[in-house]
């Protein structure tokens, strides 16, 4: 065979698995928007989620301002460190019934569904999914449909209400920015600060999230061990932080871990890590 011949075929065949390739992704991006579309029906209304962007918005501007003013912020604990101002756990009846009713009607539908998570002006805006192992969901929607951009799950050791002291969610870090893809953006102190809270509903209730660290660790991290004692695993959370947020804690309280893949190293995960706080009507 001539060399051109040989070049020839070379490109063809580079040719053939780049056109594969685009097609997987296009399939892909079909899939997981039929899985979008499915799951409307399911998901809080438009007007609840612009209602929870605006309260966002105003804890942050509110507390951005506390903190500017060195009020509350100003006071040291005994323990030496600068308390948090946390928002007000108050969130309008409307508003907090309709997102339980959401995560009620999903779970009736889908048992695995354990509550809806929302990120204001992230694209994190997904059911949560829970079962006995730590795969399935890596590559299924939450209608149990084969997807390759999977779900945001719970991990499996964790039960299924956040009563654990420390709640593990898993997802991909999508590449069309989907699913945990904007987790690594809280790396950069100004992201953090524009996006530091979030909303968990379940059948029962509605959790405020108030993030206060995104760390960067490997996967067999001690941060996946949710046995460890909270007075081990926090100071542990702001030895591997690229930023954080002092915070006060009991060991009353619970916390959730949001980890998803980034590539500062081999096998290197980013965890943005929260407190829940239930909210009340009013």
């Amino acid at each position: 065979m001539t060399k051109r011949g040989k070049l020839c075929i070379l490109a063809a065949v580079s040719a053939a698995l780049l056109l594969g390739g685009a097609l997987i992704y296009f399939h892909d991006d079909v899939a997981q928007k039929h899985i979008e579309d499915s799951m409307i029906k399911y998901k809080p209304t438009q007007a609840v989620r612009n209602e929870l962007d605006k309260i966002t918005s105003d804890m942050i501007t509110e507390t951005a301002a506390l903190k500017d003013t060195n009020s509350e912020a100003a006071t040291e604990t005994e323990a030496g460190e600068i308390p948090v101002i946390f928002a007000s756990d108050t969130l309008p009846d409307n508003v907090r019934q309709s997102l339980i009713d959401s995560v009620q009607a999903l779970h009736s539908a889908y048992p695995d569904c354990i509550g809806w998570l929302y990120i204001p002006d992230t694209s994190i805006d997904e059911p949560v999914m829970r079962c006995n192992d730590n795969e399935y969901y890596l590559n299924h929607a939450f209608d149990g449909s084969s997807l390759q951009a999977g779900s945001v799950f719970l991990d499996c050791r964790c039960e299924g209400r956040f009563m654990n002291p420390i709640n593990i969610l898993y997802s991909h870090n999508m590449r069309n920015g989907s699913m945990f893809a904007d987790i690594p953006k809280y790396s950069e102190e100004s992201y953090f600060e524009a996006h530091k809270y979030g909303w968990l509903a379940t059948p029962e209730t509605v959790y405020r999230i108030d993030f206060f660290s995104c760390a960067k660790a490997g996967w067999k991290d001690l941060l996946y061990d949710g046995g460890t004692s909270l007075s081990e695993w926090i100071p542990h959370i702001f030895d591997r932080s690229a930023v954080s947020r002092e915070i006060t804690y009991s060991d009353e309280d619970r916390f959730i871990s949001l980890s998803t893949c980034s590539y500062e190293f081999q096998n290197a995960r980013t965890i943005l890590t929260g407190k829940l706080t239930e909210t009340n009507g009013g």
